[in-house]
């Protein structure tokens, strides 16, 4: 008996080694104050907050949020923008699967991966023109104080109430596609129409312009997040269960050859992939980062639009390499334990 005892000790440490995951930084996360939840004018359920990065590097957050609605729990996973070291970035979600009307928000989870690139340095400007609105809605400028063109940039802003109460995460509602070295723009931006009488001031503390966009498909059933760089721009993203395939439309308008850079989670360590180019194989470069994360980078031809098949993923009910040496890692001990306690009863015997 006195062998099953560390034996079965030994199994059950090596399996829950095996299956422990990582928690977030307390350096991470998302105030209670600054979370909530409601149903805007339109009756679609919104969850507004802020994450905010007191780590020493910039950092990619992922946010879970559940909801309690009736008698089912809706969980999803979003991927958020690069946020720099000391800075927040808020987050405006539409949840069109909450069906009732006294849906309850839980606890908020967030996980982060470190990246060793910042977003550009684009700054409020802080003066007159910095004006907030009778019917509730704020405008101002914007001006890039980085040595290289932004692309794609919009403005947040957290919304508080004449008592302090977080009310709403505002965002930019112009298409600002590409902002120059020291140039200036305008900007507005609107609360939900409920909270329009209640506006006390906007808290513009998050500029995101980021080279590092988020993206999700529904892939096998579920969410699937992954990010990607790109010189161009992005649209019509999708899953195609058919091919197994992440499809999207890169479009690139500038006379020079531009790029994309996809960034997947690592399912199995094993993955392949392979890219067609309006249905036509092309060249691309594979690798992995220190964080897990395959790339799949490709040159994008001048004033061109790419419709991109991107196949190589992990089909459900197809155990992985890794997936396969874990179980073998969980049954050894587990075998071993057996073995044991068979030549104990023997012994006695």
């Amino acid at each position: 008996m006195r062998l099953l005892v560390p034996v079965s000790m030994f199994a059950i440490i090596i399996g829950l080694g095996i299956i422990a995951s990582h928690s977030a930084s307390a350096n991470v996360w998302i105030p209670d104050n600054e979370f909530s939840g409601f149903y805007n004018v339109n009756g679609t359920y919104t969850v507004i907050g802020a994450v905010k990065n007191t780590e020493d590097n910039a950092i990619i957050p992922t946010i879970t949020i559940n909801v309690k609605d009736s008698d089912k729990t809706i969980s999803e996973k979003y991927v958020l923008s690069t946020t720099n070291s000391q800075k927040d970035i808020p987050f405006n979600i539409k949840i069109l699967q909450v069906e009732g009307k006294n849906a309850t928000l839980e606890k908020p989870q967030v996980s982060f991966v470190v990246t060793n690139h910042n977003s550009t340095d684009i700054e409020i400007i802080y003066d007159k023109m910095l004006k907030k609105h009778a019917d509730g809605h704020e405008t101002g400028f914007i001006i890039n104080n980085d040595t290289s063109t932004a692309h794609g940039v919009r403005v947040y802003a957290a919304i508080y109430g004449k008592d302090g109460k977080f009310l709403d995460v505002g965002k930019s509602i112009e298409t600002i596609e590409e902002m120059k070295p020291e140039e200036k723009i305008a900007f507005s931006m609107y609360p939900d129409p409920q909270h329009a009488s209640m506006v006390s001031y906007y808290s513009c503390f998050v500029v995101g312009e980021d080279p590092t966009m988020p993206s999700s498909v529904l892939k096998d059933g579920k969410p699937y997040n992954f990010t990607y760089l790109t010189s161009g721009s992005v649209t019509d993203t999708k899953f195609d269960d058919s091919t197994h395939s992440v499809i999207v439309t890169v479009r690139y308008p500038f006379p020079d050859t531009g790029f994309v850079n996809f960034m997947f989670p690592e399912e199995s360590g094993a993955e392949k992939f392979s890219v067609l180019s309006n249905d036509k194989p092309v060249e691309f470069v594979q690798s992995k980062d220190s964080d897990g994360y395959w790339h799949v980078a490709l040159s994008l031809p001048p004033r061109s639009t790419s419709h991109l098949a991107i196949s190589g993923f992990v089909q459900p009910g197809l155990l992985s390499t890794d997936s396969f040496k874990n179980y073998i890692l969980i049954i050894i001990p587990i075998v071993a334990a057996v073995i044991s306690i068979t030549i104990w009863k023997k012994k006695k015997d």
